[in-house]
């Protein structure tokens, strides 16, 4: 009893927060915003990011700046949610960290590879470095992916970079090192909700989280086929796992002889609702979808986990929205045309 009562007060505050973002009109005035500190100005001013400014002042931000207090911002409302009725004491909702981690981690994977730890050091995030398990100063010391993986021996990490394939000259695939890691983290993802969770409460989880992955591969497929003509096995080398279409449906769109026919499988799945035929990038279409979907988890479910794990995916679209209505500010590119790639 008193643990519903707390899950439902986690909903309701979810709820309250999500009523606060930013909304397609707001975003139409930002894109109107002549410079990088008048989009500041715009968000320091909002219910929903006021504050992450309370210590700035917006009129003299920089975007790198601009995009870590947004991005930090996000990251501290998550944490809030899981401290918020002891949350915490289960191990899925370290998913954000987990998440943040991973992608790191693929980021120094690629900077140790190219003598370029220097960069990654200063461009990764404190509250990853604060809340993060690895030690990643320490990491960004080594100089080479082997000394990387062995640096990681006693880590989940470990296996899944050992594993990564080589090319020719005896060097890493970072394609696979990628997929390896992000495969790695859904497979601890969904074990920490069996874990966690049985259930209706399990079930919903597992079909939100795998409605993700497969809008992930979705695109990724198209990308791949599209633009660099991978093949069939190829494109299923890069494939994350646990797809809610089912293996039939993904290999059906895998195997397509073309884009056009790819597209056109696609557009008969439940992600393709909003394809046409004339988008010029079928990307902000589908993450159209997901966000909807998103959305009416958001608003119509009672689970706590389920709604907290839709409504970090909700600020991870409206942030990366707003960082490309920076990068189209500062480059004065046309609104309209950012208006049309904008997911909202």
């Amino acid at each position: 009893m008193l643990e519903g009562f707390s899950t439902n007060a986690v909903v309701a505050k979810i709820r309250s927060i999500y009523g606060s973002m930013l909304t397609p009109d707001d975003f139409r005035e930002m894109i109107s915003k002549r410079s990088v500190s008048e989009v500041a100005e715009q968000l320091s001013s909002s219910k929903r990011f006021a504050p992450a400014f309370k210590d700035v002042d917006p009129n003299t931000v920089h975007r790198g700046l601009l995009e870590r207090l947004i991005a930090e911002h996000n990251f501290n409302t998550y944490l809030r949610l899981t401290s918020f009725q002891g949350l915490t004491d289960k191990p899925f909702y370290d998913f954000l960290i987990k998440k943040n981690e991973c992608a790191q981690l693929i980021n120094l994977v690629n900077a140790v590879e190219n003598g370029l730890t220097d960069s990654f050091v200063t461009a990764v995030p404190g509250y990853v470095l604060s809340h993060s398990r690895l030690d990643f100063l320490r990491l960004a010391k080594c100089q080479s992916f082997d000394e990387l993986t062995a640096a990681l021996k006693g880590t989940q990490y470990y296996k899944p970079l050992k594993s990564v394939a080589r090319r020719e000259d005896g060097s890493p695939d970072f394609t696979d090192a990628e997929v390896k890691l992000r495969t790695s983290y859904y497979d601890r993802l969904m074990k920490s909700v069996k874990d966690s969770f049985f259930g209706s409460e399990e079930d919903e989880l597992v079909k939100t989280i795998r409605q993700e992955t497969d809008i992930i591969n979705i695109i990724n497929c198209y990308r791949l086929k599209a633009y660099f003509g991978y093949s069939p096995e190829e494109i299923r080398q890069t494939e994350l796992p646990y797809p809610y279409l089912g293996r039939r449906a993904v290999r059906a769109i895998e195997e397509a002889e073309s884009p056009a026919d790819m597209f056109g499988l696609i557009q008969r799945t439940t992600y393709g609702k909003y394809l046409t035929g004339e988008e010029e990038d079928i990307e902000t279409a589908i993450s159209r979808r997901s966000l909807e979907q998103m959305r009416h988890t958001v608003a119509k479910s009672n689970s706590a986990p389920t709604v907290l794990y839709a409504f970090m995916s909700i600020c991870d679209t409206e942030m990366k929205n707003i960082f490309r209505v920076i990068e189209a500010v500062r480059y004065d590119v046309d609104p309209a045309l950012i208006d049309r790639l904008l997911v909202i």
